[in-house]
């Protein structure tokens, strides 16, 4: 996704207009998390798509932890 914003910076060329951008791509339970906090709390909003980047890759980190979980117990079955 960096890789996109950089290569076409003309048409990225501020902050909140690349955080719309990725929050747009984003999909399922993480879409609708990224839309509450952006939408419904604007205290909290993204000021930087670094902190949205880091933000998203917490919650990545969560699910992918999480899903290793199950796997390691539906072994153990």
């Amino acid at each position: 996704m960096n890789d996109k914003l950089q290569t076409n910076v003309d048409h990225f060329d501020n902050e909140s207009i690349c955080i719309v951008y990725v929050i747009s791509k984003l999909e399922d339970d993480v879409a609708e998390y990224i839309f509450a906090q952006r939408w419904h709390d604007a205290l909290h909003s993204y000021i930087s798509i670094n902190e949205l980047f880091e933000h998203l890759k917490e919650i990545y980190d969560e699910l992918n932890k999480n899903r290793k979980c199950h796997c390691k117990y539906n072994a153990l079955k």
